[in-house]
Order: structure tokens, then C-alpha cells, then sequence
């Protein structure tokens, strides 16, 4: 690693937190529109949340990898199967030929891409680990 890529990394103050903006950056309009069309209004104004407090932060706090797990949940359909939760109700209202179902892929795929790269940046995260350790094991 040189001199120059060091001092970059500290300019930025933290890598994981640049990473995060660069995905929100790419596919940010899409993950938004994916909590709107899996979780309803509630999901959409906390994804709104997640977006704005990246934005103006200076670090990758836990509270915003609480998040961005919870957002990454919420892509992969882990709250639908309660009755009671409307991800339920919206995830069997879908058209699974609609082509935004694979926007919702998409998305996923590369939050989980994101959160890897985010435990390899902070690895004593255990939030980031957590959730990947689940899905692996899945």
C-alpha cells in the first residue's frame, strides 16, 4: 500500500463509510423504490432516514450498519411469513414477472457485497459479521 493511498484512506476518515456512499450513489433510487414496493410507506421514509444520515455523516457508525442490515433484510424477503407484517401482504400482492423484482436482486446482491466489503474494512463489527455469518449459513 503507498504513502499516497494511506493518506487518502485517512483523508476520507473512514473507507466503509465511502463504500456505502458510492452504493447509495449507484443504487440508491433502486433500493428505495425496493422498500417502497416490499415494506410500504414505514420502509420507505426509514430508507430515506438511512440515505440522508450517510450522507451528512462523517463515519460508519453501528447505528447505520444496524440499518443498512435491516435494509438488506428487507431485500432478501426475511420479514415476509408473519401474517401480521405487511412485507407479507405486499410480498404476495407482487407480480414475480414484474421487472422490478430483479431491481430487488440486484440491490441485494450488492448491499451483500457492501456489508462483506464493511466487515473486511471493520471486522470486529459483529452487527456486519452477524448477518453475514446468517446468510452463508443459510
Amino acid at each position: 500500500m503507498s504513502i499516497q493511498s494511506v493518506l487518502s484512506r485517512t483523508a476520507s476518515d473512514d473507507y466503509a463509510l465511502e463504500l456505502t456512499k458510492d452504493f447509495f450513489h449507484e443504487f440508491g433510487e433502486a433500493v428505495l423504490n425496493a422498500a417502497a414496493m416490499l415494506g410500504g410507506p414505514a420502509a420507505h421514509r426509514r430508507c430515506l432516514r438511512l440515505y440522508a444520515n450517510i450522507v451528512e455523516s462523517a463515519v460508519l457508525s453501528k447505528t447505520l450498519k444496524h440499518e443498512l442490515v435491516w435494509l438488506h433484510r428487507l431485500l432478501m424477503l426475511d420479514f415476509v411469513g408473519d401474517p401480521e407484517r405487511e412485507e407479507t401482504a405486499r410480498f404476495v400482492a407482487l407480480d414475480l414477472q414484474d421487472p422490478r423484482v430483479e431491481e430487488v436482486c440486484l440491490g441485494a446482491d450488492r448491499l451483500f457485497d457492501l456489508l462483506v466489503a464493511i466487515a473486511d474494512e471493520h471486522p470486529t463489527c459483529d452487527v456486519v459479521q452477524r448477518e453475514i455469518f446468517d446468510l452463508s449459513a443459510a
